[in-house]
């Protein structure tokens, strides 16, 4: 029986962006682009304010009951940044037309197309986030928005971040072979690296992370972190102390998954569609948490087994070393068990989230892969065999069917048209969950709208006319055209 006790799931941080919304009007664009500029003018003061820690140059301003600071620094893009002890909030300005910069008469109510660029950044302190719930922080934020500045507006979730807390589970060195993952970045967590790739502070190792940037997973001593850094103890006081299973005395461990727009947009909950609306992405917070603990799986691996992939091989009973194969490493890893830790924290706050698809848009080659292709073809013909004559360029093509003959049954026209066909496939099932009907980049300079029953008829014609014969090749490759025919599903 393991003695894993979870003290709290949070979401740790939690970057949005609004964007106008289809119902700005030009009054609404004038009044906000003012009120920017009045942000500005004061920016220009705090930057008056001499202190080499810019953190401390700022003057205050109130919009009705909620202080701020106008910081005399801004995040890179926007023109203001106003702080309190909650949330940060960056603003740009995409216009500087006033009133008179209108025509006579002009229609102020009347909607007008802006730009399809962030406005304003939001990113909301993690102490906030524990404190009051990222629901009602969200709900504070968004009436500040529409009280003071857009009524209009679209918001995207830019980044976020979901932690789960435990106790139970010491996580150390050899937990890096423990996992199961596709990610190839692995790093370790704060201070200084070793000369083995893990990160310590001083002897004491505080952690590591897997994948990067818009996917990635960090495991790292969240007790040990505080105590570093006492400013983030808020956790302890607003979750784990509100836990009676928490035992000050033993230390807390911190599985952190982080998503960022460019990886959740391609994702598709089958509960919440495609992960790219605001609302969307927060309906959607367990089955993110289920994908990355999927994505990045602790694995129940003994310790001597451990060892040995840390090591790179494993000893034999009379002593000397025995190198470990690749493909030894990988099947261990492949048929190990899930650890029971993972099973313990699968779902999040109580709530089992559903499978997450990952779409890719299909994107066709340009002429130029291609033309660069058959010179990389020639000239590592030319190395290998000194001519280019028909007969070696026959004998290269003829090798290379007898290759995929024998891996695949087809031959490389075939192989060709199969590949097609599950490209094919992917168009469908992307169009399916996304909405966008077959377009397909085809260059740089233009589109391709595939009309896919026409082009299926066009590339499968006189392939399944062999039923009935004694042509076993045939029928053979008739299946497995068929087979990835069938996946288009039209």
């Amino acid at each position: 029986m393991h003695d894993y006790v979870i003290l709290s799931q949070v979401i740790d941080t939690l970057l949005l962006h609004f964007y106008h919304g289809e119902s700005t009007t030009a009054k609404n664009l004038i009044d906000y682009n003012k009120n920017i500029s009045a942000l500005s003018d004061l920016k220009d003061e705090a930057y008056g304010v001499k202190n080499s820690n810019n953190d401390l140059r700022f003057v205050n301003h109130h919009f009705g009951g909620d202080k701020f600071r106008v910081m005399a620094t801004t995040v890179k893009g926007f023109a203001v940044t106003l702080q309190n002890q909650d949330v940060s909030i960056s603003f740009k300005s995409i216009s500087q037309k006033t009133e008179k910069d209108y025509p006579e008469k002009f229609d102020f109510n009347s909607i007008v197309e802006t730009k399809k660029q962030p406005v304003i950044r939001v990113e909301f302190r993690a102490s906030f986030l524990a404190r009051v719930g990222h629901e009602n922080a969200i709900d504070y934020v968004l009436r500040l928005i529409r009280r003071e500045f857009i009524q209009s507006y679209q918001i995207k979730i830019n980044r976020i971040d979901l932690a789960t807390d435990i106790q139970g589970y010491n996580f150390h060195e050899l937990d890096r072979q423990r996992f199961r993952t596709r990610k190839k970045t692995t790093s370790g967590h704060d201070e200084e690296r070793d000369s083995q790739g893990f990160y310590y502070f001083g002897r004491k190792f505080t952690g590591f992370s897997l994948g990067s940037g818009d996917d990635m997973i960090r495991v790292y001593n969240k007790s040990f972190e505080i105590k570093q850094n006492p400013d983030k103890a808020f956790i302890k006081t607003f979750a784990w102390e509100q836990n009676p299973k928490y035992d000050p005395n033993r230390e807390v461990w911190r599985i952190e998954a982080q998503y960022r727009r460019a990886k959740l947009k391609t994702m598709y909950d089958d509960d919440n569609g495609l992960l790219d609306g605001f609302e969307n992405v927060l309906a959607a917070i367990p089955s993110l948490w289920r994908r990355a603990l999927e994505s990045f799986t602790l694995i129940d691996l003994p310790e001597q087994t451990a060892i040995d992939h840390f090591l790179g091989f494993q000893r034999h009973k009379l002593g000397h070393k025995i190198p470990l194969e690749t493909n030894t490493v990988s099947m261990r890893i492949k048929r190990a068990a899930v650890h029971p830790l993972w099973e313990a924290i699968s779902s999040w706050n109580f709530s089992i989230g559903s499978k997450i698809k990952v779409l890719s848009a299909p994107v066709t080659g340009a002429f130029e892969w291609f033309a660069n292709s058959v010179k990389s073809m020639l000239s590592t013909l030319l190395k290998y065999a000194g001519d280019l004559s028909p007969k070696i360029l026959e004998d290269a093509f003829l090798r290379a069917e007898a290759e995929i003959m024998e891996d695949k049954g087809l031959t490389l026209v075939d192989n060709a048209v199969n590949n097609t066909l599950d490209y094919l496939g992917n168009c469908v099932n992307y169009a399916l969950h996304t909405g966008e009907n077959g377009i397909v980049e085809r260059d740089t300079h233009s589109t391709l709208k595939i009309n896919l029953p026409m082009y299926v008829r066009e590339i499968t014609k006189n392939l399944f006319d062999v039923y009935g014969t004694n042509d076993d090749y045939s029928l053979s490759r008739a299946r497995i055209l068929n087979k990835s025919l069938a996946r288009l599903a039209i």
